[in-house]
């Protein structure tokens, strides 16, 4: 603001000058230079005044969805509906919170002359996993002479995600057809009408000729024919993102729970498998189990913005959210810590009936007793439990043959 205004009274005494020397000293020359100092005095006030009159700022991101370690193109475009000789703009586009400490904030220098439209592009690389949203882009401007600066913020948000990257699992010792506890039926006779026994909503991998055209033809959608005896895999993951859990933790061993969580879904959805996703951060996050490619979307979409900033205990959040889900459905848990009352809680619902497989995530080269004694005594029960280390990252297969 100082500059700016001492640019302005500079302009102003130029001007006064100019006429003074005219006035006393008389004569072209020094009437020749009043004029020409009238002549930079309407640039400088056209400058002033039209510099963002007119003047639209457009971004644009190549991808709203990517993966962790990937690469984001920004291009920002600055638009005028007339021509006119700016001297400069100084674009600063801001970065977003969780990258505020790692880059620093790109700043471009522009020459915009007598273009309508001026437009570059800067990369913020690679990305780690979570949400992230671009705000206000902030537009310096001025003169040729520096005389004239001014500063205006433009509006604009633009959000994306960077989904966690997963591992190809080939062979999951529970998700090969008894991870529900009931036959996976991938073939039957269509044909059968005694064993048809209602219809569903159409989901992907369904064949044709188990299609319902007649209850299709009411306009509700595609229904398939659901015969008796059918059943299908269905999970239900439970990721701790408790804040405690974490505590004292190396900070990558969440990532690694995140990740596990995404190769698992990813396995169970190339299977054709339902699955569902549960956590409580600040909001309750529940989807029940599905499958088609939007479900698929869905859930990566919970994966990607969850953060370990959980204040309920995860034991509440099992205890709570098992009970709702129906008998039947496999309950994955995947969490770093096995304590007291998660204990009693899994013993309980295994006990119920529930099928339980746990993945405890750990950072140390072994497990302490009282891990060890606590998987001894969920595996006597017939919970399935898998260690996971943090520096173990390639499973190609879990629980195995």
């Amino acid at each position: 603001m100082r500059q700016q205004r001492w640019g302005k009274v500079k302009v102003i005494g130029l001007v006064l000058l100019t006429y003074v020397f005219a006035k006393f000293q008389g004569g072209f020359a020094s009437w020749f230079l009043f004029y020409s100092s009238l002549v930079f005095l309407a640039y400088e006030l056209l400058t002033y005044f039209l510099l963002f009159s007119s003047l639209e700022v457009v971004r644009e991101i190549d991808r709203n969805r990517l993966q962790d370690g990937d690469d984001v193109i920004v291009t920002i475009r600055l638009r005028r509906r007339f021509w006119f000789p700016f001297g400069w703009n100084m674009v600063l586009e801001p970065l977003p919170d969780r990258l505020a400490g790692v880059y620093e904030p790109h700043r471009q220098l522009v020459f915009p002359w007598f273009k309508r439209e001026v437009e570059f592009r800067y990369v913020i690389p690679n990305l780690p996993r979570g949400y992230y949203r671009l705000g206000d882009c902030v537009v310096s401007g001025g003169d040729f002479f520096g005389f004239i600066e001014r500063r205006k913020v433009f509006t604009l948000s633009h959000e994306f995600l960077v989904y966690p990257t997963y591992q190809t699992i080939e062979h999951w010792a529970l998700g090969d057809g008894s991870l529900s506890g009931n036959v996976h039926v991938s073939r039957r006779r269509s044909d059968d009408v005694a064993a048809v026994r209602g219809v569903r909503e159409y989901h992907r991998g369904d064949r044709l000729s188990q299609i319902h055209w007649r209850a299709s033809a009411r306009g509700t959608g595609l229904k398939t024919k659901e015969f008796e005896h059918q059943a299908m895999n269905q999970a239900v993951f439970f990721l701790d993102v408790e804040k405690a859990s974490y505590q004292k933790l190396p900070e990558n061993l969440f990532e690694t729970a995140v990740k596990l969580t995404a190769s698992l879904i990813a396995y169970a959805n190339r299977n054709l498998y339902h699955y569902g996703l549960v956590y409580k951060q600040n909001e309750r996050i529940s989807i029940p189990p599905a499958i088609s490619h939007t479900h698929f979307l869905h859930v990566f979409d919970q994966l990607a913005r969850v953060m370990p900033k959980g204040q309920d205990s995860f034991s509440r959040v099992v205890g709570r959210e098992a009970l709702e889900q129906p008998q039947g459905v496999t309950l994955i848990m995947v969490t770093p810590c096995v304590e007291k009352e998660l204990l009693v809680r899994l013993l309980a619902l295994s006990q119920k009936g529930r099928r339980i497989q746990l993945f405890l995530i750990h950072a140390e080269t072994s497990l302490s007793p009282e891990q060890r004694k606590a998987l001894q005594l969920l595996t006597a029960s017939k919970v399935s439990c898998t260690a996971i280390h943090i520096d173990n990252d390639e499973w190609k297969r879990i629980g195995g043959a």
